[in-house]
């Protein structure tokens, strides 16, 4: 049984992340702006052109960098290619290599950890995540560190 999936999807805008950061750097442009000039709609203003220069930045990184990640899990290893538009990364862990790993299920990421170093994991959504999770802890190393 083999497991396979492209990071990030096609149809996904903004990973929970960078959403989480963009709104708490909005929240702190809002307060400091309001107290500042002691109004609201300035602030809301200033929010509004720093989310508006964030997505218009991201949308023309995304466009030039092209990332794009693919994984492939097969009961011995996990295999990861990891392209943009300048190169392309290969990597081939064997799954008995891997001596821990952690998973974070609402950011949907995580990292395992092998002889070679760490191995960045990310996953478009829930159910990506918990078949890697399952796979790892039947092919993997029983004892998780």
């Amino acid at each position: 049984m083999t497991t396979k999936w492209t990071f990030p999807s096609e149809n996904q805008i903004m990973m929970k992340i960078e959403t989480f950061t963009l709104a708490g750097i909005s929240l702190l442009i809002f307060i400091f702006t309001f107290f500042q000039l002691n109004s609201m709609f300035s602030s809301l203003i200033f929010v509004v052109i720093f989310v508006g220069l964030y997505l218009i930045i991201a949308y023309f990184t995304k466009l030039i960098r092209q990332v794009e990640e693919h994984y492939h899990l097969t009961p011995t290893h996990l295999e990861v290619t990891r392209k943009s538009r300048f190169k392309t990364k290969k990597e081939k862990v064997h799954l008995k290599k891997i001596h821990h790993w952690k998973l974070d299920s609402f950011f949907l990421g995580g990292y395992a950890l092998s002889d070679k170093g760490k191995h960045l994991l990310f996953f478009n959504n829930k159910k990506e995540l918990n078949k890697f999770e399952k796979h790892i802890k039947k092919h993997g190393k029983k004892s998780k560190a």
